[in-house]
């Protein structure tokens, strides 16, 4: 019984440790992902709050698409490449007015350095 006992033991030892190490590891990555999405949620509650306030936009929400890139940015991410922002879309309320939609798609192509083919804005209901 001794001897079994001490097989087990030795049998289970490696994957308690691997358990061990891979949920330090799950948590680790857990707080760097967190972190890096950080960026791109602030710029989009940013770039809501400064369309929002538009005259005839209403309630806006933004969505921004970005690609990883190897360059200096303020969205560097703790592996060093960079969030780029390369899409986005707003859903405006008050998107169904044409001139409300026009400035708004300018305002988001100035605010983040975008082509107008990369920006949809489109009518929101409530």
């Amino acid at each position: 019984m001794k001897q079994m006992l001490l097989r087990l033991r030795a049998a289970l030892a490696p994957r308690a440790v691997l358990l061990l190490t891979a949920a330090l590891l799950l948590l680790a990555l857990g707080g760097r992902l967190t972190d890096n999405g950080g960026a791109a949620e602030d710029l989009e509650s940013r770039v809501e709050r400064t369309l929002s306030a538009m005259e005839g936009a209403g309630r806006v929400q933004v969505v921004i698409v970005t690609h990883a890139q190897q360059a200096p940015s303020t969205w560097t991410k703790a592996d060093g490449a960079a969030e780029i922002p390369c899409g986005a879309v707003a859903v405006a309320e008050g998107a169904d007015d044409p001139l409300v939609r026009i400035e708004l798609e300018q305002a988001l192509c100035a605010l983040l350095g975008l082509p107008a083919s990369a920006v949809s804005v489109v009518t929101g209901g409530n």
